[in-house]
């Protein structure tokens, strides 16, 4: 395993030379079809045609490097190796956008499709980190913005299992830091679709058209309904409750049943919790916001804890809701205690993709405390004052003068 990982990411820097691209994508665009054309063709014949080199032009400009590291991607999540899918996911992915992708999109889903065996499921994943590669790099439009709102919906029907033949959970597994990315990327584009959308001005009249056609489209029914359909199904609830209870695992499994025995399902749930806490927060609800956390423990044992996104969101938006029910020395506890933990686990996580983001979020959380501390004074970690002080001396003592 550790070979094989060491062979497709060397070929970031030099061509690999084991893998035999024709058994992987067959003979697409040698298939002869313009060879004997007719002279007349109808026009949907003729745009299929145009479609059909269109895209056989786009595959042509795919590295062969990319063509690989999909070819090798798609194994992985079949095989549901869990680790060579990691290295994908967080390094492979990520090297390559910064090498070919750092400034356009990478290749359409239906371009790249031979590749993998038009396999749907794959595709499906493939284009949650196309789209999350477009609003986190360029500027999405209203197709991206209404195509990932579908994809997002293709994928959720999928892992509840609507629409297929299977009445249990499905064969599929993947790391726990891809699907917390994939909840929180889910509220995000949302949040970034609303904000969009407020802005009338700036929109053409095709726009609001379109807009008024699709009033489902990221609302917050769909959003809320995906997050809470989650929570259910996984039963993550009630294994919490049972875990606090000290149940043995054998009763934890009778009670959360088949779905909620599997890792994919307990992590997707448990994330959710953490999803609604930052959706009603957005929303304005932030009694309900705290209440749906009623069963998750704020300590460093917590599974949240073993994603650090996932763990400095969760105190993010605890403690802000804390702050917007005036509980303020709640809300001073909650960021010293993620202050800390960042300020240790810094060093790290400087290579990790998230860094900037975590940082962003700490830089607001600093903000946010001074306002707390100078509404409600309290003595605290020194290290955290200092830095406080140090950012923000001159507004906290304007602030504490009243």
């Amino acid at each position: 395993m550790a070979q094989q990982r060491k062979v497709w990411e060397a070929d970031l820097d030099e061509d690999l030379q084991d893998v035999d691209l024709n058994l992987a994508i067959g003979s697409y665009g040698q298939n002869g079809l313009y060879d004997d054309a007719q002279s007349r063709v109808d026009e949907a014949t003729l745009l299929a045609l145009q479609q059909q080199m269109a895209q056989q032009a786009a595959f042509a400009q795919i590295p062969d490097v990319v063509k690989r590291f999909i070819a090798h991607f798609h194994q992985a999540v079949l095989d549901n190796n869990l680790a060579e899918i990691t290295v994908a996911y967080e390094s492979g992915w990520n090297r390559l956008t910064e090498k070919f992708y750092a400034k356009t999109e990478w290749p359409e889903a239906e371009v790249i499709a031979p590749l993998v065996n038009d396999d749907q499921i794959f595709l499906i994943l493939y284009r949650e980190l196309y789209y999350r590669h477009v609003y986190s790099r360029l500027t999405p439009d209203i197709d991206d913005r209404f195509h990932s709102y579908e994809n997002s919906c293709e994928l959720f029907n999928y892992l509840l299992s609507k629409y297929t033949d299977s009445d249990g959970p499905v064969p599929l597994e993947l790391p726990e830091q891809w699907l917390w990315d994939i909840i929180d990327e889910f509220i995000y584009q949302f949040q970034s679709f609303c904000v969009w959308r407020s802005k009338v001005k700036s929109k053409t009249d095709e726009e609001i058209a379109m807009l008024a056609e699709g009033s489902q489209v990221w609302s917050s029914y769909s959003v809320l309904n995906v997050l809470y359909s989650l929570i259910q199904k996984s039963k993550i609830n009630e294994h919490l409750v049972a875990l606090q209870e000290g149940k043995s695992p054998e009763e934890i499994a009778e009670i959360v049943g088949e779905y909620g025995t599997r890792p994919l399902y307990k992590l997707l749930g448990y994330f959710s919790i953490i999803g609604l806490l930052r959706v009603h927060s957005l929303l304005g609800d932030f009694t309900l916001a705290l209440k749906v956390m009623e069963n998750v423990e704020l300590n460093q044992k917590s599974p949240f804890t073993r994603v650090t996104a996932c763990h400095v969101t969760t105190y993010y938006y605890v403690g802000f809701c804390y702050i917007m029910l005036r509980r303020y020395p709640d809300a001073i506890r909650t960021f010293v205690s993620i202050l800390n933990f960042i300020l240790r686990m810094r060093q790290y996580h400087t290579r990790s993709y998230q860094y900037d983001q975590i940082n962003k979020t700490a830089d607001r959380m600093y903000a946010l405390f001074a306002i707390c501390n100078a509404l409600s004074p309290t003595r605290v970690d020194d290290n955290i004052s200092n830095i406080v002080k140090e950012r923000y001396g001159e507004q906290f003592t304007k602030m504490s003068r009243g």
